[in-house]
């Protein structure tokens, strides 16, 4: 077995807390910077895994670009909000991959299929390529079925948030390989499992 071991960990709904979607109603990604809150105890749970020397990486769907509901620049405050509000609690990624397309979306250039919007592997295939990652001791933590399947799709092992507000995106077939309430609860889960393996 070579290559580092990684996390790739999802961002909305399990670093930070979902926001009402302007025109749902149901709990989403924020859409400006001054929706974002961390959820509680998600950056210790960052440190703990660093401090046990995995690779961080955060893999995270972010279309309404694509849908024109908020601009690039709009959702680039965004995830440099969260990346502060960890830096402030002395949690940090090593890489971030974020996907802005969607395949019904209305801004030309970023609608239509591609192979890194989760349920795809892109995402953590590229990170794996070009981070020397070995997929099959690593694993994908995050609240929905995207994740999970993308995980799956990867190599990794897999942990599912159950977090509540994102109970919309979840209840298709494929299992996780761990089931949990919070990103705290999946950090103690692999690194039981690291040690038992």
């Amino acid at each position: 077995m070579t290559g580092a071991r990684a996390a790739f960990i999802d961002r909305d709904g399990t670093v930070n807390e979902l926001t009402p979607d302007p025109e749902t109603g149901r709990p989403e990604s924020p859409l400006s910077a001054d929706g974002v809150v961390l959820i509680p105890g998600a950056a210790a749970a960052l440190r703990k895994l660093a401090e046990a020397g995995w690779l961080l990486v955060g893999v995270s769907n972010q279309p309404a670009a694509a849908k024109g509901t908020a601009s690039r620049e709009q959702l680039a405050e965004v995830q440099a909000r969260v990346l502060e509000l960890l830096e402030l609690q002395g949690a940090r990624f090593d890489d971030f991959r974020i996907c802005h397309h969607h395949p019904h979306g209305v801004v030309p250039e970023l609608t239509g299929e591609c192979e890194c919007r989760k349920p795809a592997p892109g995402m953590l295939l590229a990170a794996a390529r070009e981070l020397g990652i070995y997929l099959p001791r690593s694993w994908m933590i995050g609240d929905t079925d995207s994740d999970v399947l993308a995980g799956r799709a990867a190599g990794c092992r897999t942990a599912l948030i159950a977090h509540h507000p994102s109970s919309h995106k979840r209840g298709g077939p494929e299992p996780a390989d761990a089931v949990v309430s919070d990103l705290g609860a999946a950090v103690a889960t692999l690194l039981l499992r690291e040690r038992v393996n």
